[in-house]
């Protein structure tokens, strides 16, 4: 028997490609080493050493270089892009700001290296080594999100103009110790409410990302805020901004992570009931 066309219900577009984001949002959040895996993070400090618990070898830190030195004896040996280090390597940031350096691997679990800038003395960095084990409890007992209910009226018409002077988007940081610090791409400029609202658009390795608050931070959504993803190769193009999409900070689910705390001026002052809720599990700090 052959489909009734007419009477089929069409699927609203809208809808449908929001709900391809959020599976492939859950599915990047829930991945093996995704924002739910991290299990320690250790920092070091210019003139220490320090060994991470079950990751064989260990890392000093001298004159913003970090060294590590491999456990030779350990089985399975860690690894750096599939080989196995076999003799010290060092790590030497490029630039301040929070710096990914590199990924290495001890058997399933994920070894990041990273750097950021020192809250103090602003021409150092803090180097730090996170890990994330694909068994860590926070994944494994991941509970979802609660999300606002969609609604087109956050889908909001907007400009973006870009920067050409070269500022940086500095923030501080859920960590104490370091303050982090962006590129400014541009501005994202919208009306809500009668008013207008402008904000600042920062390139975070390569991706377009606004941090921002509003009045639901600390009650409904999370406290320190949440980010909005905008898509880089387009914004010289932008005609909208969608709040739907609005995504809590890895920090929302793990303490292990240094999240930016967004600005004063990328505060909204409205409720922006839109995107991700705190989530069921909400990290505490």
């Amino acid at each position: 028997m052959g489909l009734d066309v007419h009477s089929a219900v069409l699927a609203d577009n809208y809808i449908q490609q929001w709900n391809i984001w959020h599976d492939q949002r859950i599915e990047e959040l829930t991945s093996p080493h995704g924002y739910l895996a991290p299990t320690s993070i250790t920092w070091v400090a210019d003139g220490e050493s320090k060994t991470i618990e079950g990751i064989p070898g260990r890392w000093s830190s001298n004159e913003d270089v970090l060294r590590y030195e491999p456990d030779l004896l350990a089985s399975p040996a860690v690894t750096n892009a599939g080989n196995i280090i076999r003799e010290a390597i060092t790590f030497k940031p490029e630039n301040f700001g929070e710096q990914a350096l590199a990924y290495l691997h001890f058997g399933d679990i994920r070894i990041e290296v990273n750097s950021q800038t020192d809250l103090i003395h602003h021409d150092a960095h803090r180097f730090w080594i996170r890990i994330k084990d694909p068994a860590s409890p926070s994944r494994r007992d991941f509970r979802g999100i609660g999300q606002f209910p969609l609604d087109r009226k956050w889908h909001i018409k907007a400009s973006f103009s870009r920067s050409h002077s070269g500022d940086l988007d500095v923030h501080d940081s859920v960590v104490k110790t370091v303050l982090q610090s962006y590129p400014v791409l541009g501005y994202v400029e919208f009306s809500y409410g009668g008013q207008h609202h402008s904000l600042v658009v920062s390139n975070v390795f390569g991706h377009a990302s606004i941090f921002f608050s509003d009045e639901t931070s600390g009650k409904e959504s999370y406290a320190i805020g949440r980010v909005l993803q905008l898509d880089a190769l387009s914004l010289d193009d932008l005609q909208a901004i969608d709040f739907n999409y609005a995504i809590n900070y890895p920090c929302a689910f793990s303490i292990f992570c240094t999240c930016p705390i967004p600005s004063k001026r990328n505060h909204l002052p409205f409720a922006v009931t839109a995107g991700e809720q705190t989530p069921a599990d909400e990290a505490q700090y």
